[in-house]
């Protein structure tokens, strides 16, 4: 050894053994927990946690959650980096050695409800129903017993098995089971067939394990490339995820490649959704996105050059690409600014509704696909296999609906109106040409199962009496088509028809220039897509008149500020491809009651309590709880003017006032989420506003001594509050002394009241809360906030329920499965805004239908119905 060798040595035992003092680790210690946000303690000099030893002695209490935040924080950022100390925390989950003990009461109270039974009933409904909910997720999705997950066809070059007894060489032949990887080296390829039929082509240099869950299967993709042949399926998806990123399919060919920057989806064949970041994006066949903004496109046909099937893959990519470039350039429908028959419908209208004459987009749109596949053997094979039929129904349908919709103007409307005190509703459109009747007869004739549509010109009509009978002597109903010189007006009503008519022939009703008509006025002048407007205060108010009739009624109709809402306008369209919906709820002066209860827009502080990774949340600030108890007591009052006498009981056996002692200790945030797994608890959340939280908790504890001294019912249960202290935080549980469960823990923190299922919960949105890691401040939810003027908004409803909704709706039988299984896998992250004004609440989303298809939800309302309906949105999937 050389003398520079020796002197470095020597330097490197000197470091080693001079130890700073605890001073200077507290000072370091300190620095670095305010740059973190955390306290910091004296336990950082006294106690360091110095290597993995000292981190797996902290495990059980950090599992239980009883260490400080600081070292909470450490622990977690060690779990992250440390392989071993990691997979030790995860061998010791569920047993013994973990200490699940919680810290001694400081006191308790016993909880024995009688008549508030109702009231704490419907604040556990949402965690019974959850709780139901997360033993239908067990039972489907969790328990699948263990097996064989898929078998190696076909091997290239060295593919090897990994497993916790060893790694192996795969040849064909060979079976992968559940929480088994495989992996290939330099220059090696391999084909997997999964259990489901679907076929994994799998790249050099990759690595990835396949699971199941109920009828879901997962392949998970650690690194490399795959071309996935998705099979058809009856029930469930197929997932291939990887680190950054979930691919959901049913049946299609894509492409998935993994890497250090991020993820490549590329889709040969359907289309495939892929959830990235908190938002789901539909990738259509000859399309491609990247997870990472440092990750440029690139052409589909290289992404699959080391496929051996690419010579099949090519001609049909090729194909459904001219096929999306063809169907780009149909021109939709371009949004209308006014309307001619606005101006025609009766003045006592209710209810106007306005949509686009789309039967020259579906024809057109038809057409191109009709001819790419009579000149393409790829599309023709592919059409074959996945709908095992040829394309004469789809054919017939567009045909029969385009030809009506050349009859038809750019516009149809539907036009509600009362009719002897019964809803009656006409659709109206404007005729381009003669010759309506003569198809709708032929079209439409009538058979021994079917009644058909009866055709009237307008002397017909006048000769039809609004009441018909059969033979039988019932009354007719059906469907009736009135046609004009230049309109078509559709009812079930004769009634209905013969007054359209009579509208019709007297000229301009007026409509358009009254108080509602100018309400569409408006709509139209901002480009119209769907309209539907509603002439609310007159369709309630004969609602009103019947509940007047009741002994509160009055007080119920006069005080809760329901009669002064006037007009609902909700408007649909989209600009340049992107859609824009809008929902204003008017009212004629200033909101009062119930209807002031949302509050003007501010910032929404609970929602910095929830995680990104949140499947619901729900948030809205109230104006302030006082003045909302003193509506409620006003609303209760008796006819002598005092308090009711139910009220006054209450409070007497309750011993609080509900308005000082309950409404004046709260804030005006609130907020519930579903914010984390549902097993084996659902990870509910809800998160109060709290003005003073110590008057709050003496309220809840009056409120429990109370409930206490009352005499106990048959089905009464013991209910005690205990209190413990983790360093500076306090945390209460409420436990059920009759079942030995723990109903909900809550605590308090910076304002608020934080209530959840148990305290790993409360621990994770206080964390959530300091480190600014929340939904709010997430960019995934913030590009799904509607773009408008607003900086703030009054509530806003999150959802992002696909991964909750896919593993029970997976279990559905019967007429409703595939309605029920579609609308799982089409749901998309979606944020709904809403935000109250002096005389009006407004509500806004730029999300495509609101996250779900409507054909869907009316074909899973009416299921077997409506026949036409469901090969529409077949055929809209096609597309």
């Amino acid at each position: 050894m050389n003398h520079d060798e020796m002197l470095l040595r020597t330097a490197v035992r000197t470091l080693q053994a001079d130890a700073p003092e605890d001073a200077m680790i507290s000072a370091s210690a300190k620095r670095v927990a305010e740059r973190l946000g955390i306290e910091a303690g004296s336990e950082f000099a006294m106690d360091a946690i110095e290597n993995c030893d000292d981190v797996q002695h902290l495990l059980a209490s950090y599992r239980a959650g009883t260490l400080s935040n600081a070292r909470s924080v450490l622990i977690d950022a060690h779990l992250r980096d440390c392989g071993a100390c990691f997979r030790r925390f995860r061998s010791e989950s569920g047993t013994g050695a973990v200490d699940w003990s919680i810290p001694a009461a400081a006191r308790s109270s016993v909880w024995r409800p009688r008549k508030l039974g109702r009231a704490f009933g419907w604040a556990l409904a949402p965690t019974l129903a959850l709780l139901a909910a997360s033993f239908f997720v067990y039972k489907a999705y969790w328990q699948v017993p263990p097996g064989v997950r898929a078998e190696v066809l076909s091997t290239d070059g060295s593919v090897y098995r990994i497993s916790d007894s060893g790694d192996g060489r795969l040849t064909p032949g060979d079976r992968l089971g559940e929480g088994e990887h495989l992996r290939t080296s330099s220059g090696a390829h391999a084909v997997l067939r999964l259990t489901d039929g679907s076929t994994v082509e799998i790249n050099e240099r990759s690595a990835l394990g396949v699971g199941a869950r109920g009828h879901n299967m997962t392949v998970s993709l650690d690194s490399g490339a795959v071309i996935v042949q998705a099979s058809k399926r009856d029930s469930g998806h197929l997932y291939v995820k990887t680190p950054d990123c979930r691919v959901a399919v049913t049946g299609t060919v894509f492409s998935v490649d993994s890497g250090i920057k991020g993820s490549r989806v590329a889709v040969l064949q359907g289309a495939v959704h892929v959830n990235h970041a908190g938002l789901d994006t539909l990738v259509h066949a000859g399309d491609q996105m990247t997870t990472s903004d440092s990750l440029n496109t690139a052409p589909v046909a290289q992404q699959i050059a080391w496929s051996h099937d690419r010579d099949k893959y090519l001609p049909l990519l090729a194909q459904f690409s001219a096929l999306q470039r063809q169907i780009e350039q149909i021109p939709f429908p371009q949004s209308r600014y006014s309307s001619d028959l606005l101006t025609r419908v009766p003045a006592d209208t209710l209810l106007y509704v306005s949509i686009p004459n789309l039967g020259d987009f579906m024809n057109q749109a038809n057409k191109i696909f009709h001819d790419q596949l009579q000149q393409s053997p790829a599309l023709q094979q592919w059409w074959g296999h996945a709908n095992n039929h040829n394309t004469a129904d789809l054919d017939a349908l567009v045909d029969k609906l385009y030809q009506m919709s050349q009859y038809l103007g750019d516009e149809i409307v539907v036009v509600g109106v009362m009719q002897a005190d019964t809803p009656s509703f006409a659709i109206v459109a404007d005729l381009h040409r003669s010759g309506l009747d003569d198809f709708l007869r032929n079209q439409f004739s009538a058979s021994a199962s079917n009644p058909g549509l009866v055709v009237l010109d307008e002397a017909s009509l006048a000769a039809t009496p609004v009441s018909s009978k059969t033979s039988l002597g019932k009354t007719q109903v059906g469907e009736y088509a009135l046609i004009r010189q230049h309109e078509a007006i559709f009812s079930n009503s004769i009634a209905t028809l013969k007054q359209m008519n009579a509208q019709l022939n007297a000229g301009a009703s007026g409509f358009a220039t009254g108080e509602f008509g100018q309400q569409i006025t408006a709509a139209y002048t901002r480009g119209a897509g769907v309209i539907l407007a509603a002439d609310l205060h007159q369709m309630i108010g004969d609602k009103l008149t019947v509940l007047s009739t009741h002994a509160n009624g009055p007080a119920i109709a006069s005080k809760s500020g329901i009669e002064d809402v006037r007009y609902l306008i909700a408007e649909h369209r989209e600009t340049n491809g992107l859609p824009e919906n809008h929902l204003n709820l008017q009212f004629s002066g200033a909101r009062q009651r119930v209807a002031s209860w949302l509050a003007a827009p501010a910032p929404i502080g609970s929602l910095d309590f929830v995680t990104p990774n949140a499947a619901i949340a729900v948030a809205l600030l109230s104006k302030d709880p006082k003045a909302i108890a003193d509506d409620i007591m006003t609303m209760t009052e008796s006819e002598e003017g005092g308090q009711s006498k139910d009220w006054n009981e209450a409070e007497a056996k309750l011993q609080i006032n509900f308005r000082d002692d309950l409404a004046a200790n709260l804030g005006g945030d609130f907020l519930l989420s579903l914010d984390g797994p549902v097993l084996p608890t659902p990870s509910w959340k809800a998160v109060i506003e709290v003005h003073d939280s110590a008057k709050l908790e003496k309220t809840l504890e009056q409120l429990t001594q109370a409930i206490r001294n009352q005499a106990q019912g048959k089905n009464a249960h013991a209910i005690t509050i205990e209190s413990s202290q983790i360093d500076a935080q306090r945390f209460y549980s409420v436990h059920d002394l009759t079942s030995g469960s723990t109903i909900a823990q809550y605590t308090f923190t910076d304002g608020y009241m934080i209530v959840a299922p148990n305290r790993a919960l409360l621990i994770e949105a206080i964390r959530t809360h300091t480190t600014g890691n929340s939904l709010a401040r997430s960019t995934a939810f913030k590009a799904l906030l509607p773009k408008d003027d607003n900086e703030n908004y009054s509530a806003v409803a999150y959802q992002n329920l696909s991964p909750v909704l896919t593993p029970l709706l997976s279990q559905v039988s019967g007429e409703s499965a595939e309605a029920i299984q579609k609308l799982a896998a089409d749901a998309r992250p979606t944020a709904i805004c809403a935000w109250g004004k002096d005389s009006g609440i407004e509500a806004a989303s730029d999300s495509h239908l609101f996250g779900f298809d409507f054909l869907t939800l009316e074909a899973l309302i009416n299921p077997g119905k409506n026949k036409l309906g469901n090969k529409h949105a077949d055929l809209s999937v096609r597309e």
